[in-house]
């Protein structure tokens, strides 16, 4: 029932995106900063800065800020995207329709800003 609820599944990302930086001060600040970039550049710029921050052999920012909203997104999204697995081809598909980069935009904001309080909840 909770799966196709679009609010419980964003409160459920954001949580994980928490839960997921294993209280890394740096992730946690980054959370922020990816938010701040989302909102005024956008879904395209979100996307580079998160890779801008992996390492060589740590790609701990992708797998948290990248690959797990995708794929907790898409069953929101049109099934055209369901087939998509390179994140770089997924956001330059969802480029081509302004509704669901909208949709996503809003989306992964609310995502974001939902693991912002989680944080403070946690004493993080």
């Amino acid at each position: 029932m909770n799966e196709n609820n679009l609010e419980y599944t964003l409160n459920e990302l954001g949580f994980e995106i928490v839960s997921s930086s294993q209280k890394d001060k740096e992730i946690l600040r980054f959370i922020d900063k990816a938010l701040g970039v989302l909102s005024n550049d956008g879904v395209y710029a979100y996307y580079v800065f998160c890779l801008s921050k992996d390492k060589k052999d740590d790609k701990k920012y992708s797998d948290i800020f990248i690959k797990k909203p995708i794929e907790t997104l898409k069953p929101f999204l049109q099934s055209k995207y369901s087939a998509i697995n390179k994140a770089e081809d997924f956001f330059q598909e969802l480029s081509k329709d302004i509704y669901e980069l909208l949709f996503y935009k809003e989306s992964l904001e609310k995502a974001l800003i939902y693991a912002r309080y989680h944080a403070k909840a946690m004493g993080e």
